[in-house]
């Protein structure tokens, strides 16, 4: 049965009269939209940081018991991203500062990760330019994929024409795609990147896809099926 519980955390005794240490109808939409997404168990805590001079609030999602992020611990980083980016959807704008996830896994072992407002905004600000490549995938447009690359980076329309109807016909054609997180990520070979996680339902099988996108241009590097 999933379960929930609210715990607000106070870190400074004056702080019990801020509004924003209060249960607001936004957090609960979160955690509701959390559990949807990831079954479990959530815990939340928020509540105001200080890291170098700088003072932030926050709004910190403990989840445990989850059967999707326990078979996935590879993917730590984008389940977290993607619960960051839930609480971030759900708020209003400029909510929280810093919104941190912690992952408690079924090994005994956790996972943690802080988001900044303005990194869930970048990945905000360039999902619509992953919701136009998804339409391609669906639609099996190639060529539409093909002219949202980078020139640097555009592969050969051929090769990726090929590969693209070759996982089509192998594993049959996508019939939905679903968000599932993020990474930044500093690439020896494409440079300062976010990676959009993705899985796949086709006929046979569920693949990953994972998106790069240049942090500045905003241009597509790569896309890939592993």
């Amino acid at each position: 049965m999933k379960s929930i519980k609210i715990l607000p955390l106070l870190l400074l005794l004056f702080l019990c009269s801020c509004g924003k240490l209060a249960t607001t109808p936004e957090d609960k939409k979160s955690v509701d939209e959390i559990l949807k997404f990831y079954g479990g168990y959530v815990e939340t805590m928020k509540g105001v940081q200080t890291l170098n001079g700088k003072t932030s609030d926050f709004f910190e999602v403990e989840i445990k018991e989850s059967k999707l992020i326990n078979n996935q611990p590879q993917r730590a980083i984008s389940n977290a991203a993607n619960i960051a980016f839930i609480v971030f959807q759900n708020q209003k704008p400029g909510e929280y500062d810093v919104i941190k996830t912690k992952l408690l896994l079924s090994d005994g072992a956790s996972f943690t990760k802080s988001f900044t407002q303005k990194e869930l905004q970048e990945v905000k600000d360039i999902y619509p330019e992953v919701e136009k490549i998804n339409s391609f995938l669906l639609n099996k447009n190639y060529s539409g994929i093909l002219e949202m690359f980078d020139p640097k980076f555009k592969p050969k329309e051929e090769v990726a024409k090929e590969a693209l109807s070759g996982m089509d016909s192998k594993g049959g054609s996508i019939t939905k795609i679903q968000f599932q997180g993020f990474e930044f990520i500093d690439d020896a070979n494409l440079g300062n990147i976010v990676v959009i996680r993705e899985v796949g339902v086709r006929d046979h099988v569920f693949p990953f896809i994972n998106i790069a996108f240049d942090r500045k241009t905003k241009k597509l590097l790569n896309i890939e099926f592993p």
